[in-house]
């Protein structure tokens, strides 16, 4: 039974931070806020483990067209990670494949500047157990029949790695990193750098490019406390998800109704807002600040002025 009446559930629309607890799928937290509200349309802007707790983007309504959006922002973990075992998930939940010594020596600092070389840009192997599909196939149900195949390395960007505590075998750390990054991966790797063995022990998402756990709210206060009025009070418009992306507001009518695939002119720009490179997603919004669409930027901002103002700068990709 739906905590929420249908009628209202049907004209929801925007983006809900929910802090995920460890133990259900991303998929299942859908489920359960979809049951909660009536909703019938509920996605999430980047899934979770089980194993996994933290920061958890829901879209609800029209706003799931959103979600690739979302999707491509950085993300920022801490986590722990145990020496002396990997196993077959990299992470706690699968089983115990070796076992290894764990070094005597191992002092913060010595673990600090081994970790350091993680940092950049770097190339990284999907791990066997994701959902990353090979000829159609996820890698997890293959992974499952006890079949290992060639994976092809990645391109990530870890922005920052910090180690915050060492009581080994676990050490504990943040960090900022790019999409696409396994964090259980990065627990393996790590292990190998010490010269031992090891495999994710806790993880928590803290953020999804500029919304943070502070905003978030525990999945079991929905349940238990929350009405209608919480569940719409709590929901983000566009405004709100886009607000870090640079834009461009338009003059009067130019803005009203772009649509979609439509070409914008440089002549209609009335302000710019930040700096945007060409293939760049932007906000377009009218002169009031409010967004009006998405576009995939076909300028660099600062050359704008370069060409005559009839020249197309911009492609609407995202009306709102």
């Amino acid at each position: 039974m739906s905590l929420f009446p249908l009628a209202e559930a049907e004209e929801l629309a925007g983006l809900i931070l929910v802090d995920k607890p460890a133990g259900p799928t991303s998929h299942d937290v859908v489920d359960r806020l979809r049951r909660l509200s009536g909703a019938e349309k509920i996605g999430h802007g980047g899934t979770l483990d089980p194993m996994a707790s933290g920061l958890l983007p829901l879209l609800v309504g029209e706003a799931t067209k959103m979600s690739g959006f979302l999707l491509a922002d950085d993300k920022s973990y801490e986590f722990d990670l145990t020496l002396g075992a990997t196993t077959d998930s990299d992470d706690s939940t699968g089983t115990v494949v070796a076992t290894f010594p764990v070094p005597e020596d191992l002092s913060f600092e010595r673990i600090r500047k081994e970790t350091e070389g993680f940092v950049g840009e770097r190339l990284q192997e999907p791990p066997m157990y994701s959902a990353v599909k090979q000829k159609g196939v996820p890698l997890y149900k293959l992974a499952r029949k006890g079949v290992t195949v060639a994976r092809e390395p990645r391109k990530i960007l870890i922005h920052s790695l910090e180690i915050l505590a060492v009581a080994a075998p676990v050490i504990s750390c943040r960090v900022h990193c790019s999409k696409g990054t396994y964090i259980r991966v990065l627990a393996r790797e790590i292990g190998e750098a010490l010269s031992t063995g090891a495999h994710l022990s806790r993880l928590r998402r803290l953020s999804v490019g500029a919304f943070s756990i502070a905003e978030a709210v525990p999945l079991e206060t929905m349940e238990k406390m929350w009405t209608a009025q919480d569940l719409s009070r709590a929901l983000l418009g566009p405004d709100r998800i886009f607000s870090a992306l640079p834009g461009v507001r338009l003059l009067g009518g130019a803005a009203s109704r772009p649509l979609k695939g439509s070409l914008l002119p440089a002549a209609a720009i009335f302000r710019r807002e930040g700096l945007f490179h060409a293939t760049d997603t932007i906000r377009i919004m009218g002169q009031d600040g409010k967004i009006r669409a998405l576009a995939q930027a076909l300028l660099d901002e600062e050359r704008i002025g370069d060409f005559p103002l009839g020249v197309p700068f911009a492609k609407v990709s995202l009306v709102f």
